[in-house]
C-alpha cells in the first residue's frame, strides 16, 4: 500500500524519525496523511499530506518534526473490512481506495467496485454503503452489480429501454469493457474480457442480457 514502511527523514537535521505505519482517510475515505512511529519513543504521530515535503521512492522528506500530531487512537485501516448495506447485503472486504488529489474516487472490494457517494460511513469493523433514492429526482433502476437495487439519475429526454432483444450473434466476440456480475455477486464477464456463448448463456440465465448490453464494446 501506499508509503507504508517508508523512512521518515527530517531536512532540517538530516535525522531519521521512523517510519509509515499506514495510511489515513477521513470518514469519507479522503486522505488526510499517514501514520508514523518514532523509532525511538515507539509513539504513533499523524502526519498530513500538506505538511510532507517531498516523497521519494524509500523516504518522506519533512521540514520539521514537530509538524507531525501526536496520534493518542489510531484509526484501524480500513484495509480488509467487510462492506455491508444496511440490510445486510456483502459487497466484499475492502482491497484498495483509490485517490485522486486527495479525494477518493473508487472503493474496491474483492466482489465490485463502488463510488464514495455510495460510502455511508466508516466503522469500526465495517464499512456501510447505502443506494438511497435521492429526493426530488427522477429514477430509474439500472442494471446493478449486485442483488441490491442501486438508483442512478435519468437525465430528461432520455430513456432507458426496459428491455432489449437481440441475437446471441450480436455479442458473441465484443470485449467488456466493464465488469457484470449475476445474481449472488456470481461473475458473468469480467472488464476486457471476451463475451462467448457461455457468457451469453450465463447473462440470459440471469437475466443480465439489458446490463451486458450497455457493458460490451461496440
Amino acid at each position: 500500500m501506499e508509503n507504508i514502511s517508508k523512512i521518515v527523514i527530517e531536512l532540517e537535521s538530516g535525522k531519521r524519525f521512523g517510519y509509515v505505519l499506514g495510511l489515513a482517510l477521513d470518514d469519507k475515505l479522503d486522505k488526510i496523511g499517514c501514520y508514523v512511529v518514532d523509532e525511538e519513543s515507539e509513539e504513533e504521530f499523524l502526519l498530513r499530506c500538506e505538511d510532507v515535503a517531498c516523497v521519494a521512492k524509500d523516504f518522506l522528506l519533512v521540514e520539521n518534526v514537530s509538524k507531525l500530531t501526536f496520534a493518542a487512537v489510531r484509526e484501524e485501516s480500513v484495509f480488509g473490512k467487510p462492506v455491508l448495506d444496511e440490510v445486510g447485503n456483502f459487497y466484499g472486504c475492502v482491497q484498495k481506495v483509490e485517490h485522486k488529489k486527495r479525494k477518493c474516487v473508487k472503493l474496491v472490494t474483492d466482489k465490485c467496485e463502488l463510488l464514495p457517494k455510495n460510502v455511508d460511513r466508516v466503522g469500526k469493523d465495517v464499512v456501510f454503503v447505502s443506494f438511497k433514492k435521492r429526493k426530488k429526482q427522477e429514477v430509474k433502476n439500472v442494471f446493478p452489480r449486485t442483488e441490491t437495487e442501486v438508483k442512478v439519475q435519468i437525465q430528461e429526454n432520455k430513456t432507458v429501454p426496459e428491455k432489449i432483444v437481440l441475437s446471441q450473434n450480436f455479442y458473441l466476440g465484443k470485449v467488456a469493457r466493464e465488469s457484470v456480475f449475476g445474481y449472488n455477486n456470481e461473475k458473468i464477464v469480467l472488464k476486457n474480457e471476451t463475451v462467448t456463448k457461455n457468457v451469453f448463456e450465463k447473462a440470459k440465465k440471469h437475466n443480465k442480457l439489458n446490463q451486458l448490453f450497455f457493458a460490451i464494446k461496440r
